[in-house]
């Protein structure tokens, strides 16, 4: 058989499996938290972040640009397949990894993706790449769950790189790989809910504090310049990017008094 007979036939062999998987992360957890966000609509409305509602055609344009978002993200998954069956990659199955070993492969790599994100993040949002990569992601000024993987191709890509190049530079196992791609997907859908997800203590804490919350990035949605940070805020605070309101914005959200507050605040303005 051909070298590239060889690629097609492992390309119809697993890539479909590849994509089945990445669709059903999307769909499965951007459509659970919709479905949570739905039924306690009511009791969530007092931590919506925005006053402005997202519309039909923006829920439409999310989930068109997500379901072309995973496409791609499949295609560079069987890249990595097919590389580290080659020895390109250091993606690795068989036996697994004691617990230990587990937990620092997810660590790392979830630090260096934040890295990553945060500065491919700033990159794009120069003029010239936000026109032609980012500007689609930003059509979602008031972002839904669906939003999560609203990419244009190019900067679906550019956020799918992510795995080629830790898998260049670290050992994963495939399971880790996968514990990876949930959490990404999950952190993703919660970031866009439009309803803050998380305790009105959680600032306090000195801790969760440096974890990202829904608000943190909702106000990227709604003023651009500010929180390009994905999973933690260290890199905005050491570049002096997070918003300045971030945490006033936050409590707002998540505790209704001080919403009522911040509103009596601005209206006296």
């Amino acid at each position: 058989m051909s070298s590239s007979m060889y690629l097609v036939d492992q390309f119809l062999a697993v890539w479909p499996t590849i994509l089945a998987l990445d669709l059903a992360r999307y769909l499965i957890a951007a459509g659970l938290l919709v479905g949570v966000l739905c039924a306690f609509a009511r009791p969530l409305a007092s931590r919506r972040i925005q006053q402005r509602r997202a519309t039909f055609a923006d829920r439409q344009r999310e989930f068109g640009f997500s379901l072309l978002t995973v496409l791609v993200f499949s295609l560079v998954g069987f890249g990595v397949y097919f590389g580290s069956k080659h020895g390109v990659f250091r993606i690795y199955s068989g036996e697994l990894p004691g617990t230990g070993r587990l937990l620092i492969e997810l660590a790392i790599f979830v630090l260096l993706h934040d890295a990553y994100f945060y500065w491919a993040h700033r990159a794009m949002h120069t003029r010239w790449l936000f026109r032609r990569v980012h500007r689609l992601h930003h059509r979602s000024r008031t972002p839904t769950p669906w939003a999560a993987y609203a990419f244009a191709p190019p900067e679906a890509l550019l956020e799918a790189a992510i795995m080629p190049l830790a898998a260049l530079l670290l050992p994963i196992h495939e399971l880790t790989a996968f514990l990876f791609l949930t959490h990404m997907i999950l952190r993703n859908v919660i970031g866009h809910a439009g309803v803050e997800m998380f305790p009105s203590w959680w600032l306090r804490a000195p801790l969760l504090r440096l974890v990202t919350t829904t608000t943190h990035h909702d106000l990227h949605h709604s003023h651009g310049g500010y929180n390009f940070g994905l999973y933690f805020t260290w890199w905005d605070r050491w570049m002096n990017t997070e918003h300045p309101e971030y945490a006033i914005r936050f409590v707002a959200a998540a505790d209704s008094r001080s919403r009522l507050k911040l509103s009596e605040e601005e209206n006296a303005r």
